[in-house]
C-alpha cells in the first residue's frame, strides 16, 4: 500500500540492490569508462557514463535494472528524462523495468528532489482511456503524487470518478490529488462521504480529508463509525487519523459529541492497542465507551507471583493458542512462532523453553519493562504532519528505513523528516483490558509451552508454517478448477494475497480462511527458497479437494508426488475446496529424496 508521498515496500523487498550487484556496477561502471567520455556540453552528472552505457545500447538484459536504477539514484534531471522516456515507451523496456524506472523515479523525487524535464508526458500513461496496465498506472499516479504537477490533477480526477478503475487505482488517485489538487481533493472527499455511498467509499473520504482538513475529517469519521455494521472494519479509519498530527486528539473530541456503540468503541480500541498507540486524547474517549478501564493494570510483585501459578494451574494452552491467533489482538501481526508471523516483534519461538512464567506475565502487563535494542520504536512527524511509527531498519543521509506494524518497509525521506523521538514497545499497553480472566490464564499458559517438546516444540522440518491467501478471487476462480492462461492472469499475476499461519503444530485451519474469505472455495499459495536445483517430495496429509500447481505447472496426483524445483525462488498454488475435504485442517511437509542433492527451504516469515 502507499501512503501519502512516502514509498511503502512488501515485507520482503530487497532494500539494497547495489550491494547485490556491485561487482556488475563496478564492471559496467569501468567498462563505461574506458569506452566513452563525457562531452565538454553535457550538463554535469554523477552517472554521466553510466547513462552513456545505457543509450549505447551494449548492456546485458539480465543487467539492465541494475544500471537504470543507477541513473535514476544519482542522474540529474536530464538524465532522469531520458530514463522517463524510455518508460513511456511500451517497446523500449519490459512491463517489469517501466514499473521499477517509474518507481526509481519517484524515489529521485522524495529522496534527492531531482525531477526529469520531461514531467509533463507523465499524462500518457495516467489517461485512464490509454493505459490497458493496471500496475503501471498505479506507479505512474504514485509519480504524479511524488511530483505535485498541476498539470496531472484532470487524469486523477478523472480517475478518481471512474467506474472503471479498481478501488486501488481510485484510492490512489485521490491520496495524489490531495498534494496535487487539494481543491479537488476535497470536492471528491465530499462525494465520497455523501449518504449512500459504500463503506469503503466513505472510509477513502475520511482519509482524503485528513490530509486537507483534520478537524472536519474527524466529525466525519465519527459519523462514519457510528454507523458501522458487524460486516465493516474500523481500522483504516482509525488508522487514518492516528497517521495524522494530533488526528488521535481530533478524533477523542468528535467522538465525545458522537458516542459509538460499545462493540464498535471495542474495535476501535484494540486498533489502536495493535498500533501501539496509546493517546490519551482518544482512549480517555473510547475506553468508557468500549466499557473498559484506559488506565494499563499495573501488577505488584506479589500479584504477578500469584498470576503465575494461576496461569501454570489453570491455563490452557490449546484455547491460549486461540487467543493468540485472534486478529483483533494482533500478536501474529508483530511476533512470529516457528519463524511464522510479524518481524516487529522478538521471534517467540523458544521463548516458554527460556523464560519463567512470572517474566511472561510482566511481558504482557508491562511491555515497556523490558525491551530489546532491536525492538525500541522510533516516532516521526514529517513536514506535512504526517505520524510514523515502527522499529528503525535503516537510516542513510537521504531517508529513514522503518517497520512498522504491519511489518512493511516504510521509507520517509530525511529532508521531510520535522521531529523524531524514541519511543517504546509497540506491544498494546491495554491487551490485558481486553481480554477476559481466563483468555488471559490460557495465553500466558500457551507461551509458557512454546519451544518445549511436544505439540509446541520448534520446528526442525521443511513445514510450512506461513500461507498466501488469494483475497477477492473471482467467481469463476471458485466455480472450477481454471485453465492455464486463466490460472496465470487471475492467479499467480495478482498481487492481492494475505496471509494465513498455521499452529505452532504445522496444521493450517481451513475452516478460519473459509469464514475469513465468506467462501469454501479458496487459493493458498506456499514459497519454497530452492539453492541448488532437485527433486522434492509433497507430503500432505490429505489431497482431498486439493488442486496443486507448482509454478505455472499443475501437479497430478500430489499426494506423495515428487517434483522437480529449478533454482530460485518457487511458489506452489493450491486450490481448496472444503465442500470435498472431509478434513478441516491441512499440513504440507517437503522432504527430499534419499540419495539426491538439491538444497530448498520453505520461504517463512509475514
Amino acid at each position: 500500500m502507499t501512503r501519502g508521498r512516502f514509498r511503502v515496500l512488501e515485507v520482503d523487498a530487497r532494500l539494497n540492490r547495489f550491494l547485490r550487484n556491485s561487482l556488475c556496477i563496478l564492471g559496467l561502471l569501468w567498462l563505461a569508462f574506458s569506452a566513452t567520455t563525457v562531452c565538454a556540453a553535457d550538463p554535469p552528472s554523477a552517472a554521466g557514463s553510466v547513462l552513456k552505457l545505457l543509450k549505447s545500447g551494449k548492456v546485458p538484459p539480465a543487467r539492465l535494472h541494475s544500471v537504470v536504477e543507477m541513473v535514476c539514484s544519482r542522474g540529474n534531471e536530464h538524465d532522469l528524462a531520458y530514463v522517463f522516456e524510455q518508460a513511456l515507451d511500451e517497446k523500449a523496456y519490459a512491463p517489469e523495468l517501466r514499473q521499477q524506472a517509474l518507481l526509481w523515479l519517484k524515489d529521485a523525487a522524495l529522496n534527492r528532489k531531482t525531477l526529469p524535464a520531461n514531467r509533463e508526458a507523465l499524462g500518457r500513461l495516467l489517461d485512464p482511456a490509454v493505459s490497458t496496465d493496471d500496475r503501471l498506472q498505479l506507479r505512474a499516479i504514485e509519480l504524479a503524487h511524488a511530483w505535485k504537477d498541476p498539470g496531472t490533477s484532470p487524469p486523477l480526477v478523472q480517475i478518481a470518478r471512474s467506474d472503471k478503475s479498481s478501488d486501488a487505482i481510485r484510492t490512489a488517485a485521490v491520496s495524489a490529488l490531495v498534494a496535487v489538487d487539494p481543491a479537488a481533493a476535497k470536492g471528491i472527499a465530499n462525494e465520497l462521504l455523501a449518504s449512500g455511498q459504500s463503506y469503503h467509499n466513505r472510509t477513502v473520504g475520511v482519509d482524503t480529508l485528513a490530509g486537507i482538513d483534520l478537524v472536519a475529517s474527524a466529525q466525519a469519521a465519527a459519523q462514519v463509525l457510528k454507523s458501522t455494521t458487524p460486516e465493516d472494519d474500523p481500522g483504516p479509519i482509525i488508522d487514518s487519523m492516528l497517521a495524522r498530527e494530533g488526528g488521535a486528539e481530533q478524533l477523542g473530541l468528535a467522538l465525545k459529541s458522537t458516542p459509538l456503540p460499545q462493540d464498535v468503541a471495542k474495535l476501535c480500541l484494540r486498533r489502536v492497542y495493535s498500533e501501539g498507540r496509546s493517546d490519551p486524547g482518544l482512549l480517555d474517549v473510547l475506553a468508557p465507551q468500549a466499557g473498559v478501564s484506559a488506565k494499563p493494570v499495573k501488577l505488584t510483585p506479589e500479584q504477578v507471583t500469584a498470576l503465575a501459578a494461576a496461569a501454570t494451574e489453570k491455563g490452557n494452552s490449546a484455547r491460549g493458542e486461540q487467543v493468540f491467533r485472534r486478529s483483533d489482538l494482533s500478536c501474529t501481526k508483530c511476533h512470529a512462532v516457528n519463524k511464522a508471523g510479524g518481524q516487529i516483534g522478538p521471534d517467540l519461538t523458544p521463548v516458554g523453553a527460556n523464560s519463567p512464567m512470572e517474566y511472561l506475565v510482566t511481558a504482557l502487563f508491562d511491555p515497556d519493562a523490558q525491551i530489546k535494542e532491536a525492538f525500541i520504536t522510533r516516532t516521526v512527524t514529517t513536514l506535512e504532519g504526517r505520524i510514523f511509527q515502527g522499529i528503525t531498519v535503516d537510516r542513510t543521509d537521504q531517508k529513514l528505513v522503518l517497520r512498522n506494524t504491519e511489518s512493511q518497509l516504510v521509507e520517509i525521506p530525511i529532508s521531510e523528516i520535522d521531529e523524531e523521538i524514541e519511543g517504546k514497545s509497540l506491544m498494546p499497553k491495554g491487551l490485558p483490558t481486553l481480554l477476559t480472566e481466563s483468555e488471559t490464564l490460557d495465553l500466558l499458559k500457551f507461551l509458557s509451552e512454546l519451544g518445549k517438546p511436544g505439540t509446541y516444540a520448534v520446528r526442525s522440518t521443511q513445514r510450512f508454517q506461513r500461507w498466501r491467501v488469494l483475497v477477492n478471487a473471482k467467481p469463476e476462480l471458485l466455480a472450477e478448477i481454471p485453465n492455464l492462461v486463466i490460472f496465470e492472469t487471475e492467479v499467480l499475476a495478482q498481487g492481492l494475497w494475505g496471509s494465513a499461519y498455521s499452529l505452532v503444530n504445522g496444521t493450517l485451519p481451513l475452516d478460519e480462511i473459509a469464514v475469513r474469505l465468506k467462501s469454501k472455495v479458496f487459493y493458498l499459495q506456499g514459497e519454497i527458497e530452492v539453492v541448488e536445483a532437485g527433486p522434492a517430495t509433497l507430503n500432505f496429509d490429505s489431497t482431498n479437494g486439493l488442486h496443486v500447481w507448482l509454478g505455472k505447472e499443475s501437479v497430478n496426483s500430489p499426494a506423495g508426488a515428487t517434483v522437480d524445483l529449478a533454482a530460485g525462488r518457487q511458489t506452489l498454488t493450491i486450490r481448496v475446496d472444503t465442500t470435498a475435504r472431509p478434513e478441516s485442517e491441512l499440513r504440507l511437509e517437503l522432504t527430499r529424496p534419499e540419495g539426491t542433492s538439491g538444497q530448498f527451504q520453505v520461504v517463512d516469515g509475514q
